[in-house]
């Protein structure tokens, strides 16, 4: 209770300059940038288990104020995922500052990825992204670069909905959203970090604690695939309206049973803007998992996603208002679907457009028709617009059970 009392005493100095910002003077974008910039200050206050290859001379917490947009309450998990994500950044911190571990860029990939080694035994412990190293980012070690991008400001000029730059900040809001309800989905452990990369200096990024895998999904049939597992990710690939997910960003690891246990990594690409939806992108609507019916687990899983609670945390990252509405939207899309008896492929096929991607899915359409009717997606009455549209595409599907659903 003392950790909780720290995090809601030590949030109100974030909350002052929010309401601040509210006088007009300055932009919204000003506000997310400084969020942005707030997040990456995160600190230690939590007592968690340390990793097992941290060393046990290292450096001790140091409790100042968590730095959050609203304050958390007893009930908020959120700072349960936070505690284990700076604890883990704290120590790939100490381990590349105090040269115990290096930085080494990965041979392939559109943006700079780097591996975090353990100088002694090369052992890889993470993987740090940095912001300006991203696809089209002005940095980029591999050529895709724009460089005159301001990062975390300018449109991204490949990727519509996004902006150049904000990939560290999609990989954290993904590792959070599975870290509020349990890790239902199995995210590895993601926050932001400032590292030193080889002849680049000092750079903001996002860092992933390193899973081992016997393979992607992408180098086995999915036979192999467990239902549980597809499911798991389907849902999380939903809630984020991913443009994504492909085989190879799913990581593969021996498992007791026949089937193996799959990992989502590569988040950067998710949550795009509510007025760009048309690059969904779900490699598992072509498994035939997607469309047996969901556990009991996962069904309690899905029935207990909050998107206004899911809302407070992605604010408090720095994620804007349209990237937010996109996820709200997506997440009672899901809940309403499933509720209705629909299965994960019929949910998924709603967001995804067909064939050659030349016709705006049933999701975009939905969406263009009640912003028209209503611009303001932080109004009540857009909300209460959605939620009909909603009710309306599922009580509409539910007269075509059996036929495709994008041809409802």
């Amino acid at each position: 209770m003392a950790a909780i009392s720290a995090l809601n005493k030590s949030s109100s100095t974030t909350t002052t300059w929010l309401l601040s910002c509210k006088s007009g003077k300055r932009s919204m974008l000003a506000v997310a940038n400084k969020a942005k910039k707030a997040a990456f200050a995160l600190p230690r206050v939590l007592s968690v288990k340390q990793p097992t290859w941290w060393s046990v001379k290292a450096r001790p917490a140091v409790d100042v104020p968590v730095v959050l947009s609203t304050p958390p309450t007893s009930s908020t998990p959120l700072r349960v995922g936070l505690a284990s994500a700076i604890a883990f950044r704290q120590a790939i911190t100490y381990a590349v500052t105090q040269h115990r571990a290096t930085l080494e860029l990965t041979p392939d990939g559109c943006g700079g990825v780097y591996m975090v080694q353990q100088r002694d035994d090369g052992r890889t412990l993470a993987i740090f992204k940095p912001r300006d190293e991203e696809y089209m980012a002005p940095q980029n070690p591999r050529g895709y670069r724009c460089p005159a991008a301001i990062v975390g400001e300018t449109p991204h000029p490949a990727k519509m909905g996004f902006r150049v730059g904000d990939g560290a900040m999609r990989e954290v809001a993904a590792y959070v959203l599975d870290a509020m309800y349990d890790h239902f989905s199995g995210v590895p452990t993601t926050h932001f970090a400032s590292l030193p990369v080889p002849n680049g200096g000092v750079k903001e990024g996002s860092i992933q604690a390193f899973v081992t895998s016997e393979s992607s999904a992408e180098d086995v049939g999915s036979l192999r695939f467990g239902v549980a597992d597809v499911h798991k990710i389907a849902i999380l690939d939903i809630r984020l309206f991913n443009t994504d997910r492909h085989a190879g960003n799913i990581l593969l690891q021996p498992s007791k049973t026949s089937t193996y246990a799959m990992v989502p990594i590569d988040h950067g690409l998710c949550l795009p803007s509510i007025h760009h939806l048309d690059a969904a992108c779900f490699e598992w609507l072509h498994w035939a998992q997607a469309k047996f019916p969901l556990s009991a687990d996962a069904l309690a899983h899905i029935a207990a996603l909050d998107d206004v609670q899911d809302a407070v945390a992605l604010r408090s990252l720095g994620m804007n208002e349209d990237a937010i509405a996109t996820m709200r939207v997506c997440t009672r899309v899901l809940k309403q679907g499933v509720s209705s008896g629909f299965s994960l492929f019929d949910v998924g096929s709603v967001l995804q457009r067909d064939g050659a991607g030349l016709t705006p899915s049933k999701l975009e359409l939905m969406v263009s028709a009640v912003l028209a009717k209503e611009a303001n997606v932080s109004s009540d009455r857009f909300w209460k617009l959605m939620d009909v549209a909603i009710e309306n595409l599922w009580e509409e599907a539910d007269k075509c059970k059996g036929r495709s659903m994008s041809g409802l």
